[in-house]
């Protein structure tokens, strides 16, 4: 990474340099040579190729050509090759970084590579925002009656407790994928697992953004929608804010996973009242 940004500081402040501050250094379109009786400061070179024979004091940065270091020639600084090759000939010394940027079929097919990973992920977490946002308000929508008796039946429940038990659930549901992983049985039963997180994901939600949108001011009053609406922005972006939103993220979703866990542990029990 310091490469890469060494490279866009030299290309930048060469660029940027007034011409005075050239009067040593040679900023050429075309292929330049550097004579063994000549020292320069700087050398830039953008299609065309660089023979060195004498001496640079700085950089030497060729973007779309080669370049030739000759066995009289001396460096001291870095040598920016992008898009070329290097020629090195024996005796020749160079004192700092040589940095070659190729664009060959691998780099081209790796950046590529990178694009779409990077695209990708910023679909999946866009897609997982719009669902935070959107899935508590349904929620509201369609089963008012139900998501308010949810809420309010964990509202005064021991937080500190639930968190416990979503994160030994957490532990629980781990070991039990790292035992169903090494069987290719167990995969099906791992992705029913998924989908019982994420389910138990969204009912966490759900909860906490009613949470939030109550203590807003401005939603006194309003349809729960709109207080669900609220809570779920403010927790979505939350869970956005790089590297925090991921701790927000999993305690919430050990908080969601105590809050399931602890309603199939009610009705396990009702039932045994029942049969009694």
């Amino acid at each position: 990474m310091k490469k890469y940004q060494l490279v866009v500081t030299i290309i930048i402040c060469l660029l940027l340099f007034p011409s005075s501050a050239l009067a040593r250094s040679l900023f050429e379109h075309q292929n330049t040579t550097v004579p063994s009786n000549q020292t320069v400061d700087d050398i830039v070179v953008i299609g065309g190729d660089a023979f060195i024979a004498g001496k640079v004091n700085n950089s030497v940065v060729v973007v779309n050509g080669d370049v030739h270091i000759q066995s009289t020639a001396e460096i001291k600084g870095a040598v920016v090759i992008i898009g070329g090759q290097l020629q090195q000939e024996k005796g020749a010394v160079v004192t700092n970084d040589v940095i070659n940027i190729s664009f060959d079929n691998a780099t081209a097919n790796s950046l590529i590579i990178g694009a779409g990973l990077i695209v990708g992920i910023g679909a999946v977490k866009l897609a997982a925002s719009l669902l935070m946002l959107l899935l508590p308000v349904l929620m509201v929508v369609i089963g008012k009656r139900h998501t308010v008796r949810f809420v309010d039946r964990y509202r005064t429940a021991p937080q500190g407790k639930l968190l416990s038990m979503g994160f030994f659930t957490g532990l629980l549901l781990v070991a039990i994928s790292v035992l169903l992983i090494l069987t290719i049985v167990g995969i099906p039963i791992i992705l029913l697992i998924v989908l019982l997180v994420l389910a138990a994901t969204v009912f966490g939600v759900a909860f906490v953004s009613q949470f939030l949108g109550e203590q807003v001011q401005a939603t006194a009053g309003k349809p729960e929608w709109v207080r669900m609406g609220v809570g779920a922005f403010i927790l979505t972006s939350a869970v956005n804010i790089p590297f925090l939103g991921l701790l927000i993220l999993l305690a919430l979703v050990l908080y969601s996973l105590g809050i399931s866990t602890s309603w199939v542990v009610s009705i396990f029990t009702k039932r045994r009242r029942f049969a009694k």
